[in-house]
């Protein structure tokens, strides 16, 4: 049974991260269009401006889509189902109206940092249009991805996106034989605008539960924003570093450098998310043992994603050791300088699959507010080793800093849930004879 079990959960695993891969291989013939035909300087505010987007859309998320496993696999098993679908609109109106603000925050923050410089402005507004699409897109992923529907939940952001966006970049060079700063911008929002009104709609505003909805008190709607709000950091940390690290290297380095940085950590980033899908399908099965008590089934699963995730990684470290700076030479001349960098980036997917699946663990025993302390404390170095080390390092500096955030995210997580729940996720724990018996029983309603 457990081999079943662990040959389902890698299946699903290489079938979604070949979703990926085929989605990966667009972005890769993207970045190399873009990389040929976009001055370095506008490739790197293109970087910029997408990254902003992205992160911004998750802020704008309050942590739904994190805390959408926890809730949505509680209520079903408790036949709860106008609840359900409570929780899904007050989280969709939530979201909604969030994105609403922060977009226009973005917008009168660049303007007023900008000195009113057009030339940043307008890329800045069109890029904004993407922040209620991401939003969007984060929120009907985790509806989806909780009632295991994971085709409809890494679909439409991780293969059809890039997919179009290459086809459409593709068109545009074809005609005008290269590529301008605010046509790429406007095409990425375009698209982010409409997958994401297609997922919306495939999902279903309700999550996919016909019928009416209960109408929740206020302290219970209280309670779900406060426990989505305590996930923002944490999912910024796990799911978005690769965008923040972009963004942070927009206030160190020159745009062109941000192009070098930016198109390594595409690279890295993308193969780490094995790791991520590995993670996020294991969620709902985590919910499942949290609420039934069975530890046996969670340390099942905690070795299979462990051990998939690790050997993955370490896979992709050996190829980016042997032939990145080849790879990277396929984007141009500038772009083998950033080998170094590959290296420490995919090295930091690594350090992430080793820590094990911590994050996802708290998220279906309802304690993910116990790891805000640790994330907290990552972005703080990050940033503080961003600011150190990026000025006298460069590249390499940003890189060490990345690491740096991502390794302690990891080892932290690790400890928060030993001491939460009473055991290891950590792949070191499972190179030992007998893993720890003791029973997740701290879950929140």
């Amino acid at each position: 049974m457990s081999i079943l079990r662990g040959g389902k959960l890698m299946s699903k695993s290489v079938g979604l991260t070949g979703v990926r891969v085929a989605g990966a291989g667009a972005g890769f013939m993207t970045q190399l269009l873009l990389a040929r035909t976009m001055a370095p300087a506008d490739l790197g505010l293109f970087y910029i401006f997408s990254s902003m987007a992205i992160v911004l859309g998750t802020v704008a998320a309050i942590g739904y889509p994190g805390i959408a496993n926890q809730f949505i696999v509680r209520y079903k098993a408790r036949g709860k189902k106008r609840s359900l679908r409570a929780f899904v609109r007050t989280a969709r109106r939530d979201t909604f109206i969030a994105s609403i603000f922060v977009a226009i925050f973005c917008v009168a923050a660049v303007a007023i940092g900008s000195g009113g410089n057009p030339e940043i402005i307008w890329p800045t507004v069109i890029a904004a249009l993407a922040i209620p699409a991401f939003t969007t897109l984060r929120v009907s992923g985790g509806f989806a991805n909780a009632v295991e529907r994971f085709a409809l939940s890494f679909l439409p952001d991780n293969l059809i996106r890039p997919v179009l966006f290459l086809a459409i970049m593709a068109i545009i060079v074809s005609v005008n034989g290269s590529l301008g700063l605010l046509p790429v911008v406007g095409v990425f929002a375009a698209l982010s605008v409409a997958v994401a009104a297609m997922q919306t709609w495939a999902v279903g505003w309700s999550g996919g539960i016909a019928g009416s909805a209960a109408t929740p008190h206020r302290r219970l709607t209280r309670h779900w924003r406060m426990s989505g709000g305590r996930l923002v950091i944490p999912l910024l940390i796990t799911s978005l570093f690769a965008d923040l690290s972009i963004l942070g290297a927009g206030f160190m380095l020159e745009p062109a450098e941000v192009a070098i940085f930016g198109l390594c950590v595409k690279i890295a980033f993308m193969s780490g998310f094995f790791v991520q899908v590995v993670h996020q399908i294991a969620i709902p099965r985590f919910a499942r043992s949290a609420l039934t008590r069975n530890q046996a089934d969670t340390n099942e699963v905690i070795f299979q994603t462990n051990a998939i995730a690790a050997g993955a990684m370490a896979l992709a470290l050996l190829l980016a050791w042997l032939g990145g700076s080849e790879f990277l030479a396929l984007f141009g001349d500038e772009f083998p300088a950033g080998y170094t960098v590959l290296l420490i980036l995919v090295g930091t997917q690594l350090v992430r699959a080793l820590g094990g699946p911590a994050l996802s663990l708290l998220i279906a025993s309802g304690l993910h507010g116990r790891s805000l302390h640790v994330m907290v404390a990552s972005l703080a170095v990050f940033v503080g080793s961003f600011f150190a080390l990026a000025p006298s390092l460069g590249l390499t500096g940003a890189a060490l800093a990345v690491l740096a955030g991502s390794a302690l995210s990891s080892a932290g997580l690790a400890v928060v849930v030993r001491r939460e729940l009473g055991y290891r996720c950590d792949i070191l724990a499972f190179l030992q004879p007998n893993p720890s018996p003791e029973v997740p029983g701290r879950s929140r309603a």
